[in-house]
């Protein structure tokens, strides 16, 4: 599933918490592994660079790579190159490479076991050419059991429909079962309510599990789903306590074929406790998810 997996290694606790997903997502599916290092602008040659100066911080970023992968018992070919934007470099690579997945790690801020999209992991994850996955803090020192529930937001859109189509050949590939949520969002307190009938929420959550029982009988491996009612970004967090991997379609707007963070999968990578695949539209299926205009449900985006 994966034949080449690009991840962000920076030297730093995020970087090895990176190299330990990417290394642990290529055992699951095979796959090459590229690791880069980004340096920045100045080091190398410019209106005052310095030849010898910019030569001496390659071998550094080298070896430290090196290093890296050798405490990770991990194998990959190393890139290491300039620029002043991380995740516009990892973005290069990919696209370079055909990449199938960017691996970065979290901010040092969040707490241990959690998901925190820093600026350079929230940048890469914001235009990336393929799906992103971030790994929650402190994972290089823990054990990661084998991936035997994958979990999915689901909300009938087209780039839940993604995310679900990718979940269902990672799981097919790792034996895993697939845990979906599809999550009904109460109004908000300063909404006019007068627009809602009673039965509102009720009548949202059967058309919900409508739609979530028939994406199930769609699939071919293992799955099962629930429909919960309250805040969508919550919903999936404690949904990520429960599963190995947290699978997202992004909703926010952009390129086909590019990852523009949504607001709800925005606020998952910020607080998950498990890994998150965050999927650009168009990635699992082949289809821009702009093809077709879905029709008005009661979910929220991811």
């Amino acid at each position: 599933m994966f034949n080449t997996i690009v991840v962000g290694v920076d030297g730093r606790e995020g970087g090895r918490d990176a190299l330990a997903l990417a290394g642990r997502l290529a055992m699951l599916n095979g796959g090459e592994l590229i690791a880069v290092r980004v340096l920045p602008f100045d080091y190398y040659v410019s209106r005052a660079g310095s030849p010898p100066y910019s030569s001496l911080a390659e071998q550094d970023a080298n070896h430290e790579l090196e290093q890296a992968l050798e405490e990770a018992g991990v194998s990959a070919s190393i890139r290491v190159l300039g620029d002043t934007s991380p995740a516009r470099a990892l973005h290069r690579v990919a696209e370079e490479s055909h990449a199938d997945m960017i691996v970065v790690g979290s901010t040092h801020h969040s707490a241990v076991g959690r998901v925190f999209a820093g600026d350079d992991a929230a940048g890469t994850v914001h235009g990336s050419p393929c799906p992103v996955a971030v790994a929650p803090r402190g994972l290089a020192g823990q054990e990661w059991p084998h991936v035997s529930r994958i979990g999915v937001g689901y909300d009938a859109g087209p780039e839940a429909a993604q995310a679900l189509a990718f979940a269902a050949r990672l799981a097919g590939g790792c034996d895993a079962a697939i845990v979906m949520r599809s999550v009904v969002a109460s109004p908000i307190a300063a909404a006019n309510l007068s627009a809602y009938g009673a039965d509102w929420l009720e009548r949202s959550a059967e058309v919900a599990q409508e739609q979530l029982t028939k994406a199930l009988s769609g699939l071919e491996v293992e799955a099962t789903g629930d429909v919960a009612v309250g805040s969508p970004v919550e919903e999936l967090v404690e949904l990520s306590k429960d599963v190995d991997v947290l699978v997202l379609g992004s909703r926010g707007w952009g390129q086909v074929r590019r990852t523009m963070t949504g607001s709800t999968a925005a606020g998952v990578m910020r607080n998950a406790h498990a890994p998150v695949i965050v999927l650009p539209r168009g990635a699992a299926t082949g289809q821009p998810g702009e093809g077709e205009l879905a029709t008005a449900d009661t979910t929220t985006p991811v």
